[in-house]
């Protein structure tokens, strides 16, 4: 009887959960980060401020890689644009080992965002992936 119950729980187990990668692959984390464009006041931030300042933050921290997504998104208390987003947004994407030192890397990204354009926040949302890189 013993025996029947724990195949039973571990068959009822989530699939998706793994404790490890499959073989060929790498466990690192994927964060996301959320950059919205608006400013204070009106406009939002230009295409052209938004490549100085991935030049200037994001590159230097992340030299290996990354990936930007254009996006539209809400925020509470926002006005709807006639698209019925409320603003235009930036998506960071970056994966990266264990111990790559990438939590100061974003942390002060965020902070270099806000300051530079007077946001009130900037998202970020980190997952475990496995990664695998074909050559």
């Amino acid at each position: 009887m013993t025996r029947l119950m724990i195949a039973f729980i571990l068959f009822m187990l989530p699939i998706g959960v793994q404790a490890s990668c499959p073989a060929g692959t790498l466990a690192w984390t994927e964060t996301q980060m959320f950059f919205g464009r608006g400013l204070k006041g009106g406009g939002e931030v230009s295409d052209a401020a938004w490549a100085s300042f991935v030049s200037r933050e994001v590159v230097p921290r992340f030299s290996d890689g990354f990936t930007v997504l254009d996006a539209a998104g809400f925020w509470k208390g926002c006005a709807s644009l006639p698209s019925g987003v409320c603003e235009r947004s930036k998506v960071l994407l970056v994966q990266y080992p264990a111990g790559a030192g990438a939590d100061a890397k974003l942390g002060a990204i965020a902070e270099a965002y806000i300051n530079a354009f007077q946001q009130q926040a900037v998202m970020r949302s980190d997952s475990a992936v496995c990664t695998q890189f074909y050559s």
